[in-house]
């Protein structure tokens, strides 16, 4: 590295830039240029502007008071200037300074407003960064690279401890000074961090400590609130499930009385128009009274003819005795009597097979409702056996589940309400047609047998039932967690192949909430018609049940044979008739329907057998009856043929009769022929009130049944009424105990019951409640031991929290950071001891060798000035809290040293000893200007022949020396030279010749320094 060239602007009597190139090294050796000019011209200005823009801040050092002293001023010819700039273009070609450029372009501008600016290669930085970038390339403001006037002369004359500091920066340590510094300065933040991070800490621990105590209590009464809201969930759930259960059942049992009602209704409403029609038809008095008028005026008009007759048949008596033939009269008498007589005896006749007809149609109407009443009651018999099997098969009847292996399924259903929430086994749950009733037992398998439950804990409590009471094994299917299975895309194109019944799960009817439980158990099953179509369709493609029960596996497996009609074990057959649905207890109530229903048909069979043994005996004495009036009749014609016979044999001859007879023959012939016409009326109009009589003793009888009917259907209403009014008040208490439930989970929760529900919370048994409500009564008596608290302590408590833990972070951080920093201070001690060390060795042993150069003999030495130091430290929790400044690299290193005194040497100062030759002195100011001055320069090249810097800057230093020791001190020059460039300041003609260059500086009557540049090959 080497310094390519230096631009100045506006600074001190520079007001025009003025641009120094200086000679690149050749042959390895490094170019010395110097610059001259007579006094006052602002040579010296130079050397200033170099010090100045490697950062130097002290004005007494640039020959100054205040900072804008080194901005032109002005002159009588120009005005000041604003702003001073300097420029120093280094060569990095070699990489001296570690960074990525082969040029570095430091520049420092100071503007008359105060603002002061770095710029390195364009960019600004800080100072610090600068030094530390000069410090890595062995050059500084403060450093020897840059001797001013009077410095070579105040090196020797300074104190051992400002000596020492020069030293350090010629051992090339200055960086790691610099480093040192910012980290004491660090610690020194840091502690005071740390310190004012402790002071908030003892003011947030203490308050942190006594919100922690209430944020406990509160995370104890969240606790058990959590714990009260389950237990709640799961006390209200159970009640409001009990409760809707007994709803659903007493409205099902509402639904069939309802149903009840309105079939009683009906029929009730049949017999009661019937019985209003026949009790509002018009009145038929009259009509009887018509009847029986006319029967009476037929009557008097028989009456009257008979009598007519018997005038005229006394006439012929006495014309027939008049001729002696009484006989002929009488005969005629009896013959006419035994016909009356007849007719009256047909006229019965009539009305007894009137009544034999009648009858018999009434006892064929009993014997068809004794029929259908025998019927119903057959069917009510048998469905009461029917019943009566099933409960049994399901409560009673160990054989049953025994023989097919399923004890401990029994033991489960049996105690069903002991689980609250047993559904069932899948065969009871499911109905299925007749005709794919084996192929969908074959395709559930085992499965027929699982018992479904509501949820998983039902499952586990029923498993640890069979376990304790050591019932065996059971296979169980939680609804809450059976997944329904995958269904095949495919599935809808198979369904449509000829020979395809569809899918098992289709060709099931359940409830929906089993839907998860018989996909889980179907699948993807296709019922088909055979194995041909199982095989059109791809065996192993998807698995396959025929309705023959032969089942071919998705893994290409096939199953099937010769199957009984029957199947051992569980069907879904047990389901038919939807009795297995209802379970139980609708088993019960069905049962005893039936069986009221029966006894109620068995009393109208007893009533219907009665009144048809009454018509039986009624036909009987009507046919006993008509019997008797046929011989009466058949013995009146016998009679009147005999007698018509007789008559015949006594006829009187036509000389017999006379004119008189003749007429009365003829009237009575005529009174005859009325008297028949009279009686046809009379039998047509007694026909008619017989008639008229029977229809209404009907209706009576008619009328008497449907009023029994009515009071039997009215009873029957009355009691289903009652019923119905007990169910309502029933249900109404269960609504009003249902709305109170859900105030009171409202009051208690702040919860609607629909929110406590959709959770699905576990139910439990009528014991584990009062468990419960035990339990609940604890929380809350814990909650009132708890009180309340203030909710927003926890929002307190978080943001102290916050604090606390940002804060322990902090001082963590802070902590690490000090001991960081110590252990950086303790390591650059370790540097910075070691290179000071080596370099003042080498430089100790140059210095002699220079001085006896310069002096031609002579003896110097430097000698380091130690002293014994004590200091008490006191460590805390590895935090330092010394009393006064403590040097970094005096800071122990152990974290646990409380009150301990130490002792150690440390460097303070660097003095030098010199005697010339043939003199002894003691103190070097004892030597004179030309001694001390050749002393300093051997000091300075000593330096610079072990620690070169890229360029020096020596100003006047050789002003003091005589001709002889020039040329020796040049001599010295062009030997470090070969390491270091060269930037001198002089008036000596003999370091003139030395150069490689020369720049000379003049000033004019303007007062502004220029330059001019001499080549002196």
């Amino acid at each position: 590295m080497f310094l390519k060239s230096i631009e100045i602007q506006g600074f001190k009597s520079f007001a025009q830039k003025v641009h120094l190139d200086f000679i690149p090294p050749r042959d390895g050796k490094m170019s010395v240029t110097a610059i001259v000019g007579p006094n006052g011209s602002g040579k010296s200005n130079i050397s200033d502007a170099i010090r100045w823009v490697m950062g130097e801040q002290s004005m007494k050092a640039l020959r100054g008071k205040k900072s804008e002293d080194v901005i032109f001023a002005g002159s009588e010819a120009k005005g000041q200037l604003g702003m001073a700039s300097v420029t120093l273009t280094l060569d990095n070609s070699d990489h001296r300074v570690d960074v990525e450029f082969d040029e570095i372009a430091i520049t420092r501008r100071l503007y008359r407003s105060g603002d002061n600016e770095y710029v390195v290669n364009g960019q600004q930085i800080r100072l610090i960064d600068l030094q530390i970038l000069l410090a890595r390339a062995q050059f500084g403001q403060g450093s020897y690279s840059v001797v001013g006037q009077g410095m070579i002369d105040r090196l020797l004359l300074q104190t051992p401890e400002e000596r020492k500091r020069f030293f350090d920066e010629a051992a090339g340590i200055k960086e790691f000074q610099i480093k040192r510094h910012q980290s004491i300065l660090k610690m020194q933040h840091t502690e005071e961090n740390l310190r004012q991070a402790e002071m908030l800490m003892n003011e947030v621990e203490p308050r942190l400590r006594a919100l922690s105590r209430q944020v406990k209590k509160l995370e104890q009464r969240q606790d058990v609130e959590n714990e009260l809201r389950s237990l709640g969930e799961i006390y209200y759930t159970t009640l409001w499930q009990s409760n809707a259960k007994q709803l659903e059942s007493l409205r099902g049992e509402m639904e069939i009385v309802h149903r009840e009602y309105v079939e009683l209704e009906k029929k009730l409403n049949i017999v009661q128009t019937e019985l209003a029609k026949l009790a509002g038809a018009e009145s038929r008095e009259s009509l009887f009274a018509e009847l029986q008028k006319k029967s009476q005026e037929v009557m008097a008009r028989k009456n009257s003819l008979e009598k007519d007759r018997a005038i005229i048949v006394g006439k012929l008596q006495a014309e027939y005795s008049k001729v002696g033939k009484q006989n002929v009269g009488w005969l005629e008498g009896k013959i006419t009597e035994l016909k009356t007589k007849k007719e009256e005896t047909v006229r019965s006749l009539t009305l007894a097979e009137e009544k034999y007809n009648h009858l018999n149609s009434d006892l064929l109407a009993i014997r068809s409702a004794n029929e259908k009443l025998l019927l119903e009651k057959t069917e009510t018999r048998n469905k009461i056996l029917r019943l009566t099997q099933n409960f049994q098969q399901v409560k009673n009847d160990q054989s049953y589940w025994q023989l097919a292996g399923l004890k401990a399924v029994q033991a489960i259903l049996e105690d069903r309400q002991r689980f609250n929430g047993v559904f069932g086994v899948v065969a009871q749950l499911g109905k299925v047609p007749e005709e794919y009733l084996l192929a969908l037992d074959v395709a559930a398998g085992s499965n027929l047998s699982s018992i479904v439950t509501s949820d998983e804990h039902v499952a586990e409590t029923a498993i640890q039932y069979l376990r304790t009471n050591e019932l065996g094994v059971a296979t169980f299917l939680p609804i809450s967690k059976v997944k329904p299975r995958y269904a095949s895309q495919d599935l809808e194109e198979m369904k449509k192949i000829p020979g395809v019944r569809g899918l098992a799960l289709d060709l099931v009817d359940f409830d929906k909430k089993f839907s998860n439980i018989f996909s889980y158990i179907f699948g993807n099953t296709l019922v088909v018609e055979n194995i041909e179509v199982a095989r059109s369709i791809g065996i192993g493609r998807i698995r396959m049940v025929t309705l023959e029960g032969d089942v071919m596996e998705v893994s290409g497996s096939m199953r099937g044979g010769f199957r009984r009609g029957k199947r051992n074990g569980l069907s879904f057959a047990l389901a038919e008739g939807g009795e297995w649905m209802r379970g139980v207890q609708d088993d019960e109530r069905v049962l005893a329907e039936a069986q009221t229903r029966l006894e109620r048909v068995e009393i109208e069979s007893e009533k219907a057998a009665t009144n048809l043994q009454k018509i039986i005996s009624d036909i009987q004495m009507a046919e006993a009856e008509a019997r008797i009036v046929r011989e009466q009749k058949k013995s009146l014609d016998t009679e009147i043929a005999t007698l018509n016979q007789e008559l015949a044999l006594c006829n009187m001859t036509p000389a017999e009769y006379g004119n008189a007879m003749v007429g009365l023959s003829s009237e009575k012939k005529m009174l005859d022929k009325m008297i028949v016409a009279v009686e046809h009326e009379m039998v047509a109009a007694e026909t008619a009130l017989a008639d008229f009589n029977r229809v209404e003793e009907e209706k009576k009888r008619r009328v008497f049944a449907l009023q029994d009917e009515m009071q039997a259907y009215q009873s029957s209403i009355n009691k289903v009424v009652d019923r119905r009014n007990e169910l309502q008040i029933s249900i109404a208490k269960l609504d009003t105990r249902q709305e109170d439930l859900a105030n009171e989970v409202y009051a208690e929760m702040h919860l609607d019951i629909k929110n406590i529900l959709e959770r699905n919370a576990t139910t439990v048994s009528a014991t584990e409640l009062v468990g419960i409500q035990e339990k609940i009564q604890k929380c809350k008596y814990q909650m009132s031991l708890i009180g309340g608290i203030d909710e927003e302590v926890v929002k307190e408590h978080e943001e102290t929290k916050t604090k606390y833990d940002f804060l322990t972070g902090q001082l963590s951080d802070l902590r690490r950071a000090l001991g960081d920093l110590k252990t950086a201070v303790q390591e650059l001690d370790e540097i910075m001891k070691k290179k000071r060390d080596k370099a003042f060795k080498l430089i100790r042993k140059e210095f002699s060798r220079y001085f006896e150069l310069l002096f031609e003999g002579g003896k110097a030495d430097l000698v380091e000035i130690y002293a014994e130091e004590e200091e008490s430290v006191e460590m805390v929790n590895g935090e330092l809290a010394s009393d006064g400044v403590i040097s970094p690299s005096d800071i122990p290193v152990e974290s646990d040293v409380v009150g301990r005194k130490k002792k150690e040497q440390i460097l303070i100062g660097i003095d030098a000893v010199a005697c010339p030759p043939g003199k002894k002195i003691k103190n070097i100011q004892a030597l004179s200007g030309g001694e001390r001055t050749l002393t300093s320069i051997a000091l300075v090249c000593a330096i610079l022949n072990i620690n070169p810097s890229p360029f020096v800057v020596l100003d006047e230093v050789e002003a003091a020396l005589d001709e002889a020791n020039t040329l020796r001190f040049n001599k010295i020059l062009h030997e470090l030279a070969m390491r270091s460039q060269f930037l001198l300041i002089t008036h000596n003609q003999v370091t003139m010749h030395t150069a490689d260059a020369l720049y000379g500086v003049t000033m004019g009557n303007d007062g502004i320094s220029r330059l001019l540049s001499v080549k002196l090959d």
